[in-house]
């Protein structure tokens, strides 16, 4: 899988095999690519622009585009409409949520136990609450088209089992195991089934970069104690 190195605080990407890295370097990588994520042009936001006044809009555009697509059934959920999807409904009723300095500045005992119990769905809607002021409409709406297939590979990888009414608990899993999923995702869940509609090379590199920055987000929001691995040339 791809990854980007960083070079004068500027993003190359390339190709190459997992390798360890020593702490310095890491630290390195993760701060600088945090750092300067959504400060490139194609990501940050557009000024006067607000996400949550197109955010209906961006749903049902990610919603046609993965559920209604030629690969639908190689989904793990097949939600008939938005609303049967919690991820969406979070989005939409702006489910209260505590943005990222308000996690550093409140952390208890309460606090952390709640982040222990947060499932999938609810760790993907903080991702997204939490940046989607930085981003413009269009990349919002990339990210939303990753976590929610994210979701779905994960889903499916565990083999989650049906409930009792025959309904799926979509979501539902610990999001601890997420960044060991990552090779997986994009090599064997995006690739054979044609990304599931996403078909400009940059937004698939695009992809990749996400997978970093949301592994990155994880590990220091102490989600997962998994630590992304790295690549080289």
């Amino acid at each position: 899988m791809k990854h980007p190195e960083t070079s004068e605080g500027q993003i190359k990407r390339g190709r190459g095999r997992p390798r360890k890295y020593p702490p310095k370097a890491v630290s390195d990588f993760e701060n600088t690519k945090y750092s300067i994520f959504f400060t490139m042009q194609n990501r940050k936001s557009e000024e006067g622009k607000n996400i949550d006044n197109e955010i209906q809009k961006i749903i049902n555009t990610v919603f046609d585009d993965i559920f209604k697509g030629q690969n639908k059934e190689k989904l793990f959920s097949r939600p008939q409409k938005v609303e049967e999807d919690p991820l969406f409904n979070n989005l939409l009723n702006k489910k209260e949520n505590l943005n990222e300095n308000e996690n550093n500045n409140n952390i208890n005992n309460n606090n952390n136990q709640e982040k222990k119990e947060k499932n999938c769905n609810e760790v993907f809607y903080e991702y997204l609450n939490t940046f989607k002021n930085n981003v413009n409409e269009k990349y919002f709406t990339l990210m939303l088209k990753f976590v929610i297939l994210f979701r779905e590979c994960y889903d499916k990888s565990k083999n989650k089992e049906i409930s009792g009414d025959g309904t799926k608990k979509v979501g539902n899993l610990n999001p601890e195991g997420l960044p060991d999923l990552c090779n997986e995702f994009y090599g064997d869940f995006l690739e054979p089934n044609n990304f599931f509609g996403i078909e400009n090379q940059d937004q698939k590199d695009e992809i990749i970069e996400l997978i970093q920055h949301f592994c990155i987000w994880l590990f220091r929001n102490e989600y997962t104690k998994s630590k992304l691995s790295l690549a080289t040339n």
